[in-house]
């Protein structure tokens, strides 16, 4: 029986100050970029997903799908950014996804899909151009990336986007309620469509993740991202939200999921 291990990340906002980064990141001006311990602590823990995902598809099959805003160049006014060029943004991109394209063989494939036009330019040029120069697959001969990737991998059926439909789930005590509506949506609108519904509805974006589990025929499954909070985070009331990857084991028309989120330290209080 084959088996495919399907490795999920999203929102990886490589540029971003916050966001994941190689140790030391080389310039067009010939300067350089030493992370900060933020994004140390991010790059550890990038690392050890991807050892995670090797052991996983050890005589399997990988399909990696990167879910949008791989690199940043946000627009909104912010100082929280490595570099401004965006030959440089896009090379940072792609040094940091090597740990995970070096997992990739013969009979592999990568997946990118498109983010918010705010990180990742008009049209989401930028994860278009990080998925050209990767060699993703693409929806078309030249095309690399996707606004929606649907996928049936060893019978499991994926349904893969960057932006979910409204909503955040911000608060705890909603939070499933939005992966819930999501899985809802899904699985109804597939119905009035006549169509199979996705087993997994995987989205990113709002980085907080949710899990809808088996609250219907589809599961919806909202992935956190790889970015710390940023001042714009701060100012929303955002807080320190777990980052990292899911891992989807599929076979045979089943799958199992493995969520390798990482929490931030505990926040100590200052004695005066």
């Amino acid at each position: 029986m084959s088996a495919t291990v399907v490795a999920l990340v999203s929102d990886l906002h490589c540029n971003s100050t916050t966001a994941l980064c190689p140790p030391i990141v080389d310039l067009d001006d010939r300067g350089q970029y030493h992370a900060g311990p933020i994004q140390r602590a991010i790059w550890r823990h990038w690392l050890a997903y991807w050892k995670a995902v090797k052991t996983a598809r050890e005589g399997k099959r990988l399909v990696i799908v990167l879910n949008g805003e791989l690199a940043d160049n946000n627009y909104h006014p912010t100082t929280q950014l490595v570099t401004r060029n965006p030959a440089d943004m896009l090379r940072l991109s792609a040094e940091a996804l090597a740990p995970a394209l070096a997992l990739l063989e013969e009979d592999d494939r990568v997946f990118v899909t498109r983010g918010t036009e705010a990180h990742s330019g008009g049209s989401a040029y930028m994860d278009e151009t990080v998925a050209n120069d990767i060699g993703a697959t693409g929806p078309g001969d030249d095309l690399y990336s996707h606004w929606q990737l649907r996928l049936d991998i060893e019978g499991v059926r994926f349904d893969i986007a960057h932006h979910p439909p409204g909503g955040g789930g911000r608060v705890p005590w909603t939070r499933g309620n939005f992966a819930g509506r999501l899985a809802s949506m899904a699985f109804y609108e597939a119905i009035e469509r006549s169509e199979r519904p996705p087993h997994l509805y995987v989205r990113g974006h709002v980085h907080r993740p949710g899990d809808s589990y088996d609250l219907t025929p589809v599961r919806a499954l909202i992935l956190p991202s790889w970015q710390h909070t940023t001042s714009y985070g701060y100012r929303i009331g955002g807080g320190d939200l777990p980052i990292g990857g899911a891992i989807v084991t599929c076979a045979d028309g089943r799958y199992t999921v493995e969520k390798l989120y990482y929490n931030w330290p505990r926040r100590q209080y200052v004695t005066v």
